[in-house]
């Protein structure tokens, strides 16, 4: 006969790895400073990608001026500027990921430890089970 509790818990079981299992494994498989320090590696390099590509934007929309000022430029200011300003874009980016990621993986393990929880109540019922 079937056990109401047991397959209420199972279908619990059932649901969250259908819909947030593949979500939550990296906070299963990661500590949390490993799991934030690859997302923050990763957003570096797609943060430079990003403000390589902004950069290379700017200068095709002001290409014309950049050309008519070329002589007059001060190339090492320019350049002094330019990497302060991937500096500050990049201690934003990585700021912003390291918030983003951080409650990430601390909502996704609130939602594994959860699970564990209906997990240890399945495993509780089938012990009940068999000694009733």
């Amino acid at each position: 006969m079937l056990n109401q509790r047991r397959v209420e818990e199972m279908i619990r079981l059932a649901v969250f790895d259908q819909n947030e299992g593949t979500a939550c494994r990296p906070m299963i498989q990661y500590f949390r400073k490993d799991y934030i320090a690859k997302e923050l590696l990763k957003s570096f390099v797609t943060g430079t990608l990003a403000f390589l590509i902004l950069a290379g934007m700017g200068v095709i929309c002001h290409a014309e001026e950049i050309v008519n000022s070329l002589n007059t430029m001060d190339l090492q200011e320019t350049l002094i500027s330019l990497v302060i300003y991937y500096l500050i874009f990049m201690a934003v980016y990585c700021v912003v990921t390291y918030i983003v990621y951080y409650r990430r993986y601390t909502i996704g393990r609130q939602k594994v430890k959860k699970y564990f929880m209906h997990l240890k109540k399945v495993d509780r019922i089938y012990h009940q089970e068999e000694h009733s």
